[in-house]
Protein backbone atom coordinates (compact mmCIF):
# COMPACT_ATOMS: atom_id res chain seq x y z
CA UNK A 1 0.00 0.00 0.00
CA UNK A 2 1.03 3.58 -0.87
CA UNK A 3 1.94 6.41 1.73
CA UNK A 4 -1.13 7.43 3.83
CA UNK A 5 -1.45 10.53 4.64
CA UNK A 6 -3.34 11.87 7.82
CA UNK A 7 -4.20 15.38 9.30
CA UNK A 8 -2.22 15.68 12.07
CA UNK A 9 -2.60 19.05 13.40
CA UNK A 10 -4.87 22.00 12.95
CA UNK A 11 -5.27 25.65 12.70
CA UNK A 12 -8.00 27.88 12.68
CA UNK A 13 -9.69 31.42 13.15
CA UNK A 14 -12.33 33.41 12.11
CA UNK A 15 -11.85 37.19 10.63
CA UNK A 16 -13.88 39.99 9.64
CA UNK A 17 -13.96 43.59 7.62
CA UNK A 18 -16.68 46.05 7.89
CA UNK A 19 -17.41 49.64 6.16
CA UNK A 20 -20.63 51.04 5.27
CA UNK A 21 -19.42 54.07 3.46
CA UNK A 22 -16.73 52.64 1.17
CA UNK A 23 -14.68 49.56 0.84
CA UNK A 24 -12.10 48.15 3.61
CA UNK A 25 -10.39 44.93 4.09
CA UNK A 26 -8.23 42.97 6.43
CA UNK A 27 -5.64 40.62 6.09
CA UNK A 28 -4.09 37.92 8.68
CA UNK A 29 -0.96 35.78 8.12
CA UNK A 30 -0.54 32.67 9.53
CA UNK A 31 2.65 30.96 10.05
CA UNK A 32 2.71 27.11 9.82
CA UNK A 33 5.58 25.18 10.88
CA UNK A 34 6.89 23.66 7.61
CA UNK A 35 4.55 21.14 6.91
CA UNK A 36 2.39 20.21 3.96
CA UNK A 37 -1.00 21.84 4.31
CA UNK A 38 -4.51 22.15 3.32
CA UNK A 39 -5.63 25.31 3.50
CA UNK A 40 -9.13 27.43 3.16
CA UNK A 41 -11.27 30.32 3.70
CA UNK A 42 -14.87 30.45 3.68
CA UNK A 43 -17.30 33.78 3.95
CA UNK A 44 -19.55 32.39 6.57
CA UNK A 45 -21.55 35.50 7.04
CA UNK A 46 -22.26 39.33 5.22
CA UNK A 47 -24.32 42.14 6.33
CA UNK A 48 -25.51 44.87 4.07
CA UNK A 49 -27.40 48.38 5.37
CA UNK A 50 -29.61 48.62 2.58
CA UNK A 51 -27.02 49.14 0.04
CA UNK A 52 -28.29 48.52 -3.04
CA UNK A 53 -24.82 47.90 -4.07
CA UNK A 54 -22.22 45.51 -2.22
CA UNK A 55 -19.78 43.10 -1.86
CA UNK A 56 -17.88 40.64 0.49
CA UNK A 57 -15.25 38.32 -0.27
CA UNK A 58 -12.68 36.03 1.14
CA UNK A 59 -9.69 34.29 0.07
CA UNK A 60 -5.98 33.11 0.29
CA UNK A 61 -3.66 36.35 -1.53
CA UNK A 62 0.00 34.45 -0.35
CA UNK A 63 1.21 30.78 0.52
CA UNK A 64 4.75 30.58 0.90
CA UNK A 65 5.81 26.56 0.26
CA UNK A 66 8.25 24.46 -0.83
CA UNK A 67 6.71 25.68 -4.92
CA UNK A 68 7.96 28.66 -3.47
CA UNK A 69 6.15 32.53 -3.09
CA UNK A 70 3.09 32.36 -4.83
CA UNK A 71 0.85 35.41 -4.79
CA UNK A 72 -2.16 35.18 -5.97
CA UNK A 73 -5.27 37.78 -6.64
CA UNK A 74 -4.96 40.44 -3.92
CA UNK A 75 -8.39 42.27 -4.36
CA UNK A 76 -11.75 40.37 -5.82
CA UNK A 77 -11.43 42.94 -9.63
CA UNK A 78 -12.60 40.23 -11.66
CA UNK A 79 -15.03 38.00 -9.59
CA UNK A 80 -13.41 34.76 -10.96
CA UNK A 81 -10.09 34.11 -10.20
CA UNK A 82 -10.17 34.28 -6.16
CA UNK A 83 -8.43 31.26 -4.50
CA UNK A 84 -10.20 29.74 -1.74
CA UNK A 85 -8.80 26.70 -1.14
CA UNK A 86 -5.14 25.07 -1.73
CA UNK A 87 -2.47 22.06 -0.93
CA UNK A 88 0.77 22.49 -0.59
CA UNK A 89 3.87 20.90 0.25
CA UNK A 90 6.06 22.51 3.18
CA UNK A 91 4.10 25.41 4.16
CA UNK A 92 5.35 27.68 6.01
CA UNK A 93 3.17 30.54 5.65
CA UNK A 94 -0.33 31.66 4.89
CA UNK A 95 -1.87 35.11 3.57
CA UNK A 96 -6.07 35.18 3.98
CA UNK A 97 -8.08 38.03 3.64
CA UNK A 98 -11.50 39.60 3.63
CA UNK A 99 -12.32 42.71 1.55
CA UNK A 100 -15.89 44.05 1.80
CA UNK A 101 -17.82 47.03 -0.05
CA UNK A 102 -20.22 48.99 1.69
CA UNK A 103 -21.33 45.61 4.20
CA UNK A 104 -19.88 43.78 6.70
CA UNK A 105 -17.97 40.25 5.99
CA UNK A 106 -17.06 37.22 8.38
CA UNK A 107 -15.08 34.40 7.23
CA UNK A 108 -13.68 31.25 8.89
CA UNK A 109 -9.88 30.16 7.70
CA UNK A 110 -8.68 26.35 8.36
CA UNK A 111 -4.93 25.01 8.05
CA UNK A 112 -5.23 21.23 7.70
CA UNK A 113 -0.98 19.95 8.58
CA UNK A 114 -0.91 16.85 6.75
CA UNK A 115 2.21 13.92 7.73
Amino acid sequence: MGDLMAVINMQANEMWAQNFDGSHSSSRTVQVPNQDAFVEIALFSYWAAGESHHESAAFITQIVSASGVENFPSANVTGGDLVSVAFRRAVTSVTFKVEVFQTKGMARWMIYHWG
